[in-house]
């Protein structure tokens, strides 16, 4: 990806992501449904630190502008990449 960056050629991100405000705080449920994954994935990703969260009492948040760092630097199946980014 960094490499990418360097000549220019990072990939945009989705219209779809781009939407979340920076500052709206998103829960498991949200992104699970807008990934189209399970809540449990999405709180496996949060618990691993793959997907930065607060996290108080097992309840998580996740700020809209960590989701989007999240979803543009992931690595996706090369089959997948043309569903989240442009």
């Amino acid at each position: 990806m960094k490499d990418l960056k360097k000549f220019g050629l990072e990939p945009k991100l989705h219209d779809l992501f781009c939407a979340i405000p920076d500052d709206s705080v998103l829960t498991p449920y949200q992104i699970a449904s807008i990934l189209v994954r399970s809540e449990e994935t999405i709180r496996r990703w949060c618990r691993k630190g793959k997907l930065p969260a607060y996290n108080w009492g097992g309840k998580y948040a996740i700020m809209g502008s960590d989701f989007k760092i999240f979803m543009q630097t992931s690595h996706n199946k090369k089959d997948n990449i043309g569903k989240f980014f442009k």
